[in-house]
């Protein structure tokens, strides 16, 4: 093997999941890439969801494209390679990812941001359908709204869950079939185990959301902790029998179970340990990030909200890793300000223990939601288009190798043979030859 082959002159960074800190690090990239690193994002899906517009797409107010995040196009502006694939395994001595039906790719740093797996603890958890990913769930909805309005079947939904997720879907399910639940024959349940709603609020905002929740029709069970699913229902530990003709699940989430055997270091469950500048503990080349990260010191809610404060630092260290400065450390936001969608064009904004509700406040989230989504549909796709006047941080060196006249994507980035040959059947002959033997002459 070549030195060359041995030593590419380039550093590739994989970022494997299209979660919200991976979006802004591709959205930061575009404005501010590093020469000499070549970035790869390996996602199953090509969209991906915007968690803070997923209610008001349930309930109506935006449409799949308004609450999703073109990856590809996003790739194409930070000039990083698209992988439509799942990572099943990580190889970290290797530097190694392997992919389902794909070939596996080494890299020099990788990031996680994976997001968490649906829980399916409870026993006939099987028989209900997860609230995530959405991308699963979104094309179930769909099909249930068609189902309502050409039958006039009556419909019992019950929704498993007490925390902001499980409320907010509840009441946005609510308002898009307000006239069948006003009429009777609709019922939405929502279901927990304790008495609190939604979980970890403080008590007026509790009171808020019970009061929407009420208004909308939603029929709340407190203190009913779900023992198993079956296909009539739920039962309580008690014995009790709620009947149900579909059961959705917004419980606790858990990691991806693939990453069980990756040689990370993982708290009791399952997710990736990391310290303050989001490394793997022990792996000074892997990150995580957003859910699947994990600080044992000061553990955090699964909430979008930290995730997409990550996002900055991750790309800073991501490029202070490869050219030798010093990284920052991520502290999340002790208090924030929290905005729940109350179904309709209605939300609750809670700070520091005081909440209030109202038709402001949904305007004012849907201001917040809009301007975050924007960052990413503004981005120039063709890469000459960038503007040149920003001074860039370019990595010139690493271990020795001079990487300051890398400018392609190298041979991953290569268009297929086929391709290449019906766009080459346009010019002249000669011009074919030419440009066949330079093709041909092309590491492959």
């Amino acid at each position: 093997m070549s030195e060359m082959q041995e030593h590419p002159n380039y550093q590739d960074i994989v970022l494997v999941g299209g979660g919200h800190a991976h979006a802004i690090v591709l959205q930061m990239w575009a404005m501010n890439p590093l020469p000499g690193a070549r970035l790869t994002l390996v996602s199953p899906q090509v969209q991906t969801a915007y968690s803070g517009m997923l209610p008001g797409m349930v309930a109506g107010h935006y449409s799949l494209d308004d609450t999703h995040i073109d990856l590809i196009r996003l790739c194409r502006a930070a000039g990083a390679r698209f992988v439509q694939a799942c990572a099943h395994h990580i190889d970290p001595e290797e530097r190694k990812i392997s992919l389902l039906g794909r070939p596996p790719l080494e890299y020099d740093l990788l990031s996680l941001d994976v997001g968490a797996t649906p829980a399916r603890e409870l026993p006939g958890s099987e028989l209900a359908i997860p609230i995530k990913p959405i991308g699963h769930f979104y094309p179930f909805w769909q099909k249930l709204l068609q189902h309502v309005h050409k039958t006039r079947a009556p419909l019992k939904l019950g929704i498993v869950g007490g925390g902001a997720g499980g409320c907010e879907l509840a009441m946005a399910m609510a308002h898009a079939l307000e006239e069948q639940i006003y009429s009777g024959r609709v019922q939405v349940h929502l279901i927990h185990a304790t008495e609190r709603i939604p979980q970890g609020y403080p008590l007026l905002a509790r009171k808020l959301a019970e009061r929407e929740l009420d208004r909308l029709g939603v029929q709340l069970h407190h203190n009913w902790p779900v023992q198993e699913i079956t296909e009539q229902g739920v039962r309580n530990k008690c014995g009790d029998l709620l009947e149900l003709d579909q059961v959705l699940l917004s419980t606790n989430a858990c990691a991806p179970p693939w990453l069980a055997d990756s040689q990370l270091a993982l708290d009791e469950k399952g997710f990736v340990l990391v310290d303050r500048r989001l490394r793997a503990q022990g792996r000074q080349e892997i990150f995580a990030c957003g859910d699947v990260a994990s600080f044992s010191a000061e553990p955090l809610p699964k909430a979008g909200v930290y995730a997409v404060r990550q996002g900055p630092i991750l790309f800073h260290n991501l490029r202070a890793t490869l050219t030798g400065h010093p990284l920052k450390s991520y502290r999340p936001q002790k208090s924030f300000l929290s905005l729940l969608s109350c179904g309709g064009k209605r939300a609750i904004a809670v700070r520091n223990g005081i909440a209030v509700s109202g038709d402001l406040l949904w305007r004012w989230k849907d201001h917040i939601d809009r301007t975050f989504m924007q960052r990413f549909s503004d981005l120039p796709v063709a890469m000459e288009e960038m503007p040149e006047a920003q001074p860039r941080e370019v990595l010139t060196q690493r271990n020795g190798i001079s990487l300051s006249g890398m400018r392609c994507n190298g041979c991953g980035a290569k268009v297929g043979a086929e391709v290449l040959r019906r766009a080459l059947q346009k010019l002249p002959p000669s011009s074919q030859n030419i440009f066949y033997v330079a093709w041909a002459m092309m590491p492959q």
